[in-house]
């Protein structure tokens, strides 16, 4: 990443010409964790490069006793 780009929070392909959002799954194979590759915008048609890296969230929150 470069020093004036900021990290994208949301759960799509973005493109970075038209704003168009893409669902990611069809770009990735099923066990990825991160990686790069080139695509063209389904909308505008015009190439663009794609480094990705995935993350997992967790909660955790007591059980109530059962009585």
């Amino acid at each position: 990443m470069k020093k004036n780009e900021s990290v994208s929070l949301i759960d799509a392909i973005k493109c970075p010409h038209c704003k168009y959002l893409m669902d990611y799954a069809p770009y990735l194979d099923e066990y990825e964790m991160s990686g790069e590759f080139e695509m063209d915008c389904e909308k505008c048609a015009k190439p663009f490069h794609v480094d990705f890296c995935s993350s997992f969230h967790f909660t955790s929150e007591k059980v109530e006793d059962e009585k």
